[in-house]
């Protein structure tokens, strides 16, 4: 392990035992208990428990968006300007010494050892507490460590496995086979769904039945695995506790959070923990940076309201490319001519003025937006996580909780897994047409207001599944991870990065060519120069598939081996 980790931080309670805040968040540590003696009652059982769930805060720092938003960064939806590492590895110029590889390495094997400290040491207490409390915390940790090891397999590939704390003696461990990893994960989720049982002041923030199960279907997604994708999807549907929230926008605000669609969400609290996700987001004229912003790629990705891509919608006029769109444009992102904080947003370079409105008058003001030379790179900021409440007071402290696992993934793993089977029956429609019936703010079985999924042929409900995960999941992380498992990381990732018209939409003389087969990727041909120029990246597809392994772990460790072509 690493050099800060090669004892596999023996006094591990040093750094994981925290102190629960009474609505269930997580405080910073507040003593160093002995190792020896510590995990004998109830008390000290739900400290440590507390401080394996600290790992889901992953973060390359407190004034960026949390990673698991960041991650889109690395693929054709969104662009991060400034010196954040993952812009690094999206244009193809990092190393396995790029800070971001040990920072995360670092993050999750510390979180892991917290998980194995409490699970090897927790019998301490037996015979001081109930047995079906120490079954409940045995559960909420494994939980924890199979959503450790999922990230990290899905990033390195190949990596040491530790399920108990290791002595000096055998702290150098070589690296587990992915297939071994994703066994022991499995083994930690049918645990953890088979004893978890739901908390007195309820599951919100915490390990459940259904966030073990989803993240189950995620890991074997990820993996091909279909059939426990079906199983354990299958088994959240038909629970009933969960519905899909029905305002797509007001989902990810604070009037909107942990609705009957979230599963699972990364607490935040003002004091406690939060990020400075409006202040790196938001609109210029907002008083914010727009660093973190979706791409050109994206905005064409949308469909027109017939359910055609817009090269094959009729609907599609490229001088108003606003108009007759998937509702979710607008509800995920601020595009020209939208509004956010009573301004009129135009990035136009020559809209040096711009219209805001006040107390019902309008007045002219000066434009940031266009005339800031740090404004949105690709002429577009999210809305996305971005809630008005924050502004002006918050924007550096936001505790607007991320969501990590909801009902809607878990509709279209499911539908993924059946189409992908070749499995395909009414059920799958139904899964997918929620999904796009919530986006266009109607109800399921209004299927003349929004364009419902009626084929049944398995390459065409594919090309849906694809469009329905980029558009509904986009800024949430799941891209990279899509397009590679889908085999097409190399076809979209490479090339110039896409922003906004250069002279105005005026200017486009047609849509450009989705292409489907790509996840709904824009092909600009002969075009594309009348688009920004953001950054050109490169992309290794021998390579860049896995993140490296640090190098300062290579440093360390001698049995370990570094990723192909670094």
């Amino acid at each position: 392990m690493m050099k800060n980790s090669i004892k596999y931080i023996q006094l591990i309670l040093c750094l994981c035992v925290v102190s629960a805040c009474e609505d269930e968040l997580i405080k910073l540590p507040l003593d160093s208990p002995s190792s020896e003696t510590f995990y004998s009652n109830q008390a000290e059982l739900e400290l440590a428990l507390n401080g394996v769930y600290t790992g889901l805060w992953w973060e390359l720092s407190s004034s960026v968006p949390p990673m698991y938003q960041l991650l889109d960064v690395a693929s054709d939806l969104a662009f991060y300007r400034g010196g954040s590492e993952i812009g690094v590895f999206a244009r193809g110029s990092h190393t396995s010494q790029t800070g971001m590889f040990l920072d995360t390495w670092f993050h999750f094997y510390e979180s892991i050892a917290r998980a194995n400290s409490l699970i090897n040491n927790m019998h301490r207490a037996e015979g001081k507490v109930s047995e079906a409390f120490l079954i409940q915390v045995e559960a909420e940790a494994r939980f924890l460590r199979a959503f450790f090891y999922h990230w990290l397999v899905e990033l390195y590939g190949d990596v040491p496995l530790l399920t108990e704390v290791p002595t000096p003696d055998n702290a150098q461990i070589g690296r587990s086979s992915k297939s071994e990893v994703l066994a022991q994960i499995m083994d930690d989720l049918d645990f953890a769904a088979q004893n978890l049982t739901p908390r007195a002041g309820g599951d919100k923030g915490l390990a459940s039945r259904a966030a073990a199960l989803a993240l189950k279907a995620r890991s074997a997604l990820y993996n091909g695995n279909y059939s426990d994708v079906i199983d354990a999807t299958q088994a959240i549907i038909q629970s009933g506790e969960y519905q899909l929230y029905p305002d797509y926008e007001q989902l990810f605000k604070y009037v909107g959070e942990r609705n009957s669609g979230v599963i699972l969400d990364l607490p935040l609290k003002i004091g406690v923990k939060a990020y400075q996700y409006g202040q790196r987001v938001g609109t210029r004229n907002s008083g914010t940076t727009s660093a973190y912003v979706p791409s050109q790629f994206l905005i064409d990705s949308y469909q027109a309201i017939d359910g055609l891509p817009i090269d094959q919608s009729p609907l599609y006029d490229p001088a108003n490319p606003f108009a007759n769109r998937d509702p979710r444009l607008d509800a995920s992102i601020v595009r020209p001519q939208g509004m956010f904080l009573g301004y009129v947003f135009e990035t136009h370079p020559d809209s040096v003025m711009t219209s805001r409105l006040v107390d019902g008058e309008w007045e002219r003001v000066p434009n940031q937006d266009a005339t800031n030379p740090f404004a949105s790179y690709t002429g577009y900021v999210w809305r996305k996580y971005l809630d008005e409440q924050d502004f002006p007071q918050n924007i550096r402290q936001t505790e607007l909780n991320p969501i990590l696992i909801r009902f809607a993934e878990v509709l279209l793993m499911y539908a993924e897994a059946k189409i992908e089977s070749n499995d395909i029956d009414q059920s799958v429609l139904d899964a997918l047409n929620q999904v796009r019936a919530r986006g266009y703010g109607v109800e399921f079985s209004q299927t003349g207001l929004y364009p419902e999924i009626v084929t049944t042929d398995q390459n065409a409900l594919r090309r849906e599944v694809r469009y329905e995960r980029k558009i509904e999941l986009a800024s949430e992380g799941f891209r990279w991870f899509d397009l590679k498992r889908w085999g097409i990381l190399d076809d979209v990732m490479s090339g110039v990065f896409r922003g906004r018209p250069v002279d105005g939409y005026s200017t486009i003389p047609n849509a450009p060519t989705i292409r489907v087969d790509l996840g709904y990727h824009p092909d600009y041909g002969s075009n594309s120069d009348l688009y920004r120029n953001v950054e050109v990246r490169l992309f290794d597809n021998e390579r860049d598939r896995l993140w490296p392994i640090p190098q300062a772990e290579l440093d360390v460790n001698d049995v370990i081996q570094q990723n192909d072509g670094y």
